[in-house]
């Protein structure tokens, strides 16, 4: 990282300091004479979100850092993966690895493990009932962990999982087909819509998918099952009916080529492969404003965005993603500067800023009020009908679903990998026979039979429980 900046302003906040006799913390406690707080702070933005980023700590530095002599020190990780992996190296004390952070981004589950190693601040005992109670309910909750109720976490923008659609395109298609949009409101219905289009369109792809780890989780939510917390521990409920229902929303789609995954599947709709794709609404501003034919034909297309998909009969749940921060415990200073900063930052004026030139939303109740207010700092150098759809949707969504909490406990971590896997490596699997199987010259049609019937699934199903069984000592499994 660039540090140049950040030396800069340390001078000037040593010379501040010096200036007023000594630093002070966020309560206002004087720190050490002549003594500025450097917050250390890890996160893994990138692009667009990096740099606003950026922007957003050098303003507080030079504002509200300068006055009570604290300064925070960005460094940014390529995915949250890596910074997962650099930071547990780091609470572990793998030679070589570099020295914890102050404050960190992550994801609940990741935290909780690193809690367990070196212990995080209590934010309960920082932030006041009113200043909680300020957050929105179910973004709050997840930084707080089963069986002790204590916040560890506060959340700074979140996104949720969404459904865009090449509208353009689609109406040809159901022109010509008779498919109607309430088919994008279930699982059933997309699958039936989208065995419709690969025949329509003689043999290609309508959906791509992705983050299946947020399918694994709200698929069994809206069925009432999934991974659960009790008094008397982690529990499995996953019921045969239901991973059936799951199994033919997921996998069978994607043998039978109607489904075609992949990072980028805004790829497959500029190509017009892809019909629609379900995927962050942070990630509206990168949907295609034109499909590319070929070399010399291409045509405008417009984004459609719809909420995430809900089985028939099942309760209306959208996942929440976008990691939250937590703070290590150090010392007063430290500790008390960390969260002076992230009281600032999630500010409805600051995260909004933040939010929507992301394409997240913001955390607190207050900045959720407007979809106006919101689409307002939406920059012209983005697909700005796309964002501002995603923005609809997704406060929309928030009026109209649950929100689903991932719930956060010993073991949640282990369980939770297993569980969003254990599906996804099977389809892959199977996919990568059925290609090998056909380049042998075996028909299409035998090799999905095969991997279709009820034999296949009962394998894959009673693996999954076994191995979730290993997570629970078999206690708390349930068929």
């Amino acid at each position: 990282m660039n540090r140049g900046p950040y030396v800069y302003i340390l001078a000037a906040v040593v010379a501040a300091v010096l200036g007023l006799g000594g630093c002070m913390a966020g309560d206002g406690k004087k720190e050490d004479e002549g003594k500025p707080v450097v917050v250390v702070l890890w996160h893994a933005y990138n692009a667009v979100a990096k740099s606003v980023f950026d922007d957003l700590v050098m303003e507080f530095n030079e504002t509200v850092g300068m006055e009570q002599g604290i300064i925070v020190e960005p460094v940014g990780y390529g995915s949250s993966n890596e910074q997962d992996d650099v930071l547990y190296a780091s609470a572990s004390h793998v030679i070589g690895s570099d020295p914890l952070p102050d404050i960190f981004a992550s994801y609940p589950d990741s935290a909780h493990r690193l809690d367990g190693i070196v212990p995080l601040v209590h934010l309960d005992d920082y932030f006041s009932e009113e200043e909680l109670d300020a957050y929105r309910p179910e973004f709050l909750k997840e930084g707080i962990w089963e069986g002790d109720g204590i916040c560890r976490m506060i959340p700074v923008a979140k996104s949720t999982e969404i459904l865009y659609l090449n509208e353009t395109d689609w109406e040809r298609f159901a022109g010509d087909t008779g498919a109607d949009k309430e088919m994008l409101k279930t699982w059933e219905g997309l699958a039936q819509a989208a065995g419709m289009y690969y025949e329509w369109s003689g043999g290609s792809p309508f959906l791509g998918m992705n983050a299946f780890n947020d399918f694994a989780a709200l698929s069994a939510a809206q069925l009432g099952e999934g991974i659960r917390w009790t008094q008397d521990g982690p529990e499995f409920n996953y019921s045969r009916d239901t991973a059936r229902r799951v199994w033919d929303a997921y996998y069978v789609p994607h043998i039978k080529g109607w489904y075609e995954s992949r990072t980028y599947n805004q790829d497959g709709i500029k190509s017009g492969r892809l019909m629609a794709y379900i995927g962050s609404s942070a990630g509206a501003g990168f949907f295609p404003q034109v499909v590319i034919e070929d070399e010399k034909q291409s045509h405008p297309i417009a984004c459609g965005s719809y909420a995430y998909p809900v089985f028939q009969g099942g309760t209306p749940y959208m996942g929440q993603r976008g990691s939250n921060m937590a703070v290590f415990s150090t010392d007063e200073s430290h500790q008390q500067a960390a969260v002076r900063f992230l009281k600032w930052f999630t500010e409805p004026e600051q995260n909004i800023r933040f939010a929507v030139a992301t394409g997240y939303l913001p955390v607190q109740e207050k900045a959720l009020e407007s979809v106006s207010d919101l689409v307002a700092h939406v920059e012209s150098r983005d697909n700005v009908q796309a964002v501002e759809k995603s923005i609809q949707t997704s406060l929309d969504a928030l009026e109209n679903h649950n929100v689903y909490v991932r719930e956060t406990f010993q073991g949640s971590y282990d369980m939770d990998q297993i569980f969003s896997i254990s599906l996804e490596n099977c389809m892959n699997a199977d996919l990568e026979t059925l290609k090998q199987r056909m380049e042998k010259g075996e028909s299409r049609e035998s090799v999905e039979r095969e991997l279709l019937d009820e034999e296949h699934f009962n394998r894959w199903y009673e693996t999954l429980l076994k191995e979730m069984a290993g997570k629970t000592d078999g206690q708390k499994i349930q068929k």
